[in-house]
């Protein structure tokens, strides 16, 4: 996806153009790069987008998932439907 990533805001020009950015994702289906300091912190996709991303994803949590505490990872890993005693 990074290289669609073609329209890039800062996050206070996203405040103020959120309307036109959601606009942008949910019709023109393009997405948009937020950046805070010049370094990226988030993209603003579509649900439909977003949706078809966690689909492609979902192999993956039937194998398992790694345990986080708050953004850091753990080092367990969590089978999936089940947590780890």
């Amino acid at each position: 996806m990074e290289n669609e990533l073609s329209h890039q805001v800062t996050a206070q020009e996203a405040r103020t153009q959120l309307s036109d950015l959601i606009n942008r994702a949910v019709y023109a289906r393009q997405p948009s790069l937020i950046t805070r300091q010049g370094k990226p912190a988030a993209v603003l996709v579509s649900y439909e987008e977003w949706r078809q991303m966690k689909d492609r994803e979902s192999p993956a949590k039937e194998i398992g998932s790694i345990d986080t505490v708050g953004d850091k990872p753990t080092g367990d890993v969590t089978p999936s439907g089940g947590a780890i005693d």
